[in-house]
């Protein structure tokens, strides 16, 4: 019986390259929200969060620069050059586009707690 390889299983698509993205991006993640924590920087919460929005955010990222790295076919040079400028961009633009969200959430958070404080007031 054949050992299972999963780097060659989700190599096949550009959605299983992204998992593998994921994967990694959590990891650095993970092992640099462990030393922060240890060292009394961030919280649990606040860890584990972070841990779970980089891989995401670097799975997503993997997964389109794959795609345009088949689609722009070419030599080496061209090919790596298209994953790392798509991987780059598509990251600025997760980070951006979750740092909105989150903003967006603390100002509603903020707001309630100011209409909290009218109410009791």
């Amino acid at each position: 019986m054949a050992a299972f390889n999963l780097a060659q299983y989700l190599a096949q698509s550009a959605s299983g390259v992204g998992v593998l993205g994921a994967v990694v991006g959590a990891s650095g993640a993970a092992a640099k929200n462990y030393k922060d924590h240890r060292d009394g920087l961030v919280d649990t919460q606040s860890a584990l969060y972070n841990t779970g929005k980089e891989g995401l955010g670097a799975g997503l990222a993997t997964a389109m620069s794959a795609v345009v790295a088949g689609a722009v076919g070419g030599g080496l040079v061209l090919s790596l050059g298209a994953a790392f400028t798509t991987a780059a961009g598509a990251k600025y633009a997760y980070d951006r586009g979750v740092e909105k969200l989150e903003l967006s959430m603390l100002n509603n958070d903020e707001a309630d707690e100011i209409i909290a404080q009218g109410i009791e007031e």
